[in-house]
């Protein structure tokens, strides 16, 4: 990707998952951001979002956008097994799969069936190799690792686990595996996911916002508050492992948001 400038700007950064579709005018947003020097992938909930977004970022040099069937959607209705197949389908050719995942929490659980029957089938799509997945993966960490073993998934693509709130031995199996991590503020916040940013090798981390969110909140994240959290997350991340990890950062999601 093109490396951007602009006023106050020092150097790129990488939003690894971002959701700029929230913003009622993404390619706004978008333009804002690349005169920020932030680069992104930006995931979707939605198979209909994906669509709608990508059409709308065609031209963007600074964003990726990803296919998403986000799973509190389908937890909650919005998404049903029609948005679930077209999902599949998209995935097939797309070089980037986001948001997609597990959700086993806050009573999620009880359409397990239908995540796990969703995300098999986006993952099956995938079996080609080449494509950048970012993964939602709470309260199901170890589903989801068991699901990309049985596709070999890490095996020819690559993963990206965002906001990584498993346990130690769930975090240890999937660096083995290969998973990527994105990290973000809200996990900073956290003993364990400070713990985590210290324990994640520098090569298979990377920096998100999981931002802006749905309706009014995405008014309270303007791209320039969103640039100035993300640049704070790196500063974070470097203190706290007492290394500057951002140019392997920056060359790993390079590598990842090339075309």
């Amino acid at each position: 990707m093109t490396e951007v400038s602009g006023p106050g700007v020092t150097a790129d950064v990488y939003d690894m998952h971002a959701h700029l579709g929230f913003y009622e005018d993404v390619t706004h947003g978008a333009r804002e951001l690349a005169g920020l020097g932030v680069h992104a992938l930006c995931a979707t909930v939605t198979p209909a979002e994906y669509e709608r977004v990508a059409a709308e970022l065609a031209g963007a040099r600074n964003v990726r956008v990803g296919v998403g069937l986000h799973p509190w959607w389908l937890a909650d209705g919005r998404c049903n097994e029609a948005d679930a197949r077209r999902a599949a389908e998209l995935a097939a050719t797309s070089r980037y799969v986001a948001e997609v995942g597990l959700d086993f929490g806050h009573g999620r659980e009880a359409c397990a069936r239908e995540q796990v029957a969703a995300l098999d089938a986006i993952l099956r799509s995938c079996e080609s190799g080449g494509h950048v997945l970012s993964l939602h993966a709470v309260a199901s960490a170890s589903a989801v690792l068991d699901l990309l073993e049985h596709h070999g998934t890490c095996e020819n693509n690559d993963v990206i686990i965002h906001w990584f709130s498993g346990s130690g031995d769930e975090l240890t199996h999937a660096r083995r595996m290969g998973c990527l991590f994105s990290v973000n503020a809200f996990g900073l916040e956290t003993r364990r996911g400070r713990s985590y940013a210290t324990q994640i090798p520098a090569e298979l981390l990377l920096l998100e916002t999981d931002l802006p969110g749905e309706g009014a909140h995405a008014l309270e994240w303007p791209p320039e508050r969103l640039a100035a959290r993300l640049r704070k997350t790196l500063e974070t991340i470097c203190e706290l492992r007492d290394e500057d990890v951002a140019p392997t950062i920056a060359a790993t999601s390079r590598r990842l948001l090339e075309p």
